[in-house]
């Protein structure tokens, strides 16, 4: 960019230089005097010597930060925007320390700052040779007014990109946020910050000493760069069905915390990921660390009796058992050698099948599967259906679980794991598995972002839906749906059971590990399942932790009926026809 000078321009450029010269000449003469001069005189070179230092100003522009979006009935919803605000400043170096003080107690009047610190700071500044200085960021619109208005040359406004949700907590551990320094704080923002952060570009101005701009130095300007936009499997309505539910169990059990994760089976798709406590990501800092966690992801636990139909599948597909298979209750307490006491809790069952014992939840017959296949085999199936690695979701903070390396398995990992201890799962592996038994036996990765564009709506990155392993044939995936139909309608996830569609699923109720054993009355309540049982539409999984026990602790009590709401009134929004008469 060439950048033309008119006569006017040339006179203005060689008075400047004159002024400049006449002031550095008087200030030698001053500085020369061995008598302290004149005040008058003095403040005179002071002005002469500043005016004669015309100055580059640098006016930075911040680019607009890429959007963030989930999917709606019908479009895209925006979950994580941005919008202007205006905020103050000041160039601390054109003030003496008098006016930097009046300024300062003007300014926390209009702007409610501390004016002994604001001088403290700026003076400092000043010393050092600051030319820029904030003095609060993102004001108001009246106190941007109130700052215009005092027209003076060493303070002002400049408006920046605010992160704007306009949904408030929705999906909150899941969105994460970004701070005022524009640096990410979890989830989705970490995890794509690169993309959706914006470049910030500069206007390079020639001003006099009063830092009044003159003319634009184009070829040092740059504009600005905005982020790229990212979209999300997160579906509002279905999300915000999810975080209803699971906010409402923790808070009638009393439960220390939940969560929970809806999924479409055949394509990985996260349609909701929600944890309870939660928090709003417009106001972070009032938001303790706890609540920002996502907890489908972040924290393990043992699932309990929800891992049964895993293991009882992979001995069918194994040739290990038939669902006909008869093995031995034990009446109710079995004294496995080198397991220790294994107990039914007060049910009592001699010879039963091994589909009887899915529906019945029974962890003698499930101790009796993993004799069976042994602590090889069972290592194998945990590890083969995703458990003890992380999915690759690709949020930050993804916990692989616990599974311990095979060589530290022993007689009681053998009778223990096949019921769901000494072993920890998230909740959002425990719904991919329970999404390959949907979808006929192929375990997908989770699947969170669609795509990203770039400002100008251009495609730069996707992802397509990916399966990571067949864990199940599809005949026995089929078997092991019905055995789930029946946990609904005659075992233990009858509060699960549905009026138009056929749900199958599994109740865990897990009591909760501590130093030296397992807590008294401490558990982890959780229902997973789906519907319809022949094509599963989704698939919705709810644990709750720590449940007060007078109130409650049974996943069949505190899941089950939450995840049946989920499910009615996602089925019901994405149209699937009902497959009960």
């Amino acid at each position: 960019m060439s950048v033309r000078f008119g006569r006017h321009d040339l006179i203005f450029v060689v008075l400047l230089a004159a002024m400049g010269f006449l002031g550095v000449r008087l200030v030698q003469m001053v500085q020369a005097c061995e008598v302290p001069p004149d005040p008058q005189h003095a403040d005179v070179a002071e002005r002469i010597a500043r005016a004669s230092l015309g100055s580059t100003i640098v006016v930075p522009l911040p680019g607009r930060p890429g959007d963030i979006y989930a999917r709606g009935r019908s479009s895209h919803v925006l979950m994580a925007g941005s919008r202007q605000v205006p905020s103050c400043f000041i160039d601390p170096s054109l003030l003496n320390e008098t006016q930097l003080a009046e300024l300062s107690r003007q300014l926390s009047g209009m702007l409610g700052v501390d004016p002994g610190e604001l001088y403290v700071d700026l003076l400092a500044r000043r010393e050092r040779g600051s030319r820029f200085a904030w003095v609060k960021r993102q004001v108001t619109d009246a106190q941007a007014d109130a700052v215009r208005e005092l027209d003076n040359r060493a303070v002002g406004i400049q408006y920046e990109w605010r992160r704007d949700y306009p949904l408030g907590s929705l999906a909150g551990p899941v969105l994460g946020f970004t701070n005022d320094e524009n640096v990410p704080g979890g989830g989705v923002h970490l995890a794509v910050f690169r993309a959706i952060q914006a470049r910030q570009g500069r206007r390079v101005v020639l001003g006099d000493a009063g830092r009044r701009p003159i003319w634009g130095v184009g070829e040092q300007s740059e504009a600005p760069v905005d982020g790229c936009d990212v979209y999300l499997t997160i579906d509002v309505n279905v999300q915000e069905t999810l975080q209803k539910a699971v906010s409402e169990a923790v808070t009638k059990y009393d439960a220390q915390w939940g969560t929970g994760v809806v999924i479409n089976p055949w394509t990985g798709d996260v349609l909701a990921m929600a944890s309870a406590p939660t928090f709003d990501p417009n106001n972070f800092g009032d938001t303790p660390p706890q609540a920002m966690l996502n907890r489908a992801i972040a924290t393990p636990y043992e699932p309990g009796s929800a891992l049964k139909p895993i293991f009882a599948a992979a001995a069918v597909e194994r040739g290990v058992l038939s669902w006909q298979s008869r093995l031995d209750g034990e009446n109710g307490v079995y004294h496995a050698h080198r397991g220790g006491r294994i107990s039914d809790h007060g049910r009592r069952y001699g010879l039963i099948t091994l589909w009887k014992a899915v529906v019945k939840s029974s962890n003698i017959v499930m101790a009796k599967v993993g004799e069976m296949l042994g602590n090889r085999q069972l290592f194998e199936i945990a590890h083969a259906w995703g458990f003890g690695r992380r999915t690759r979701i690709g949020l930050p903070g993804e916990s692989p679980g616990i599974l311990r390396d095979l060589d530290e398995w022993d007689g009681y990992s053998l009778r223990r794991v096949p019921f769901g201890q000494e072993i920890s799962v998230t909740a959002l592996q425990m719904v991919m598995a329970f999404g390959a038994i949907a979808n006929g036996g192929t375990l997908m990765q989770p699947r969170l972002m669609t795509r990203i564009t770039d400002p100008r709506g251009r495609e730069l990155w996707a992802c397509e839906p990916t399966a990571v392993r067949r864990v199940l044939s599809s005949g026995v995936a089929a078997q092991i749906r019905e055995c789930l139909a029946d946990v609904v309608e005659r075992g233990t996830g009858r509060r699960a059971r549905m009026d138009r569609w056929t749900a199958w699923g599994k109740t865990g109720t897990a009591q909760i590990a501590g130093r030296g054993g397992y807590v008294d009355g401490a558990y982890t309540g959780t229902w997973v399942g789906g519907a319809p049982k022949n094509r599963p539409a989704a698939v919705c999984l709810i644990s709750i932790y720590w449940p007060d026990r007078h109130k409650g602790y049974y996943g069949g009590v505190v899941a089950a009926p939450y995840v049946k709401r989920v499910l009615e009134t996602t089925l019901t929004y994405l149209h699937v026809m009902p497959d009960r008469p």
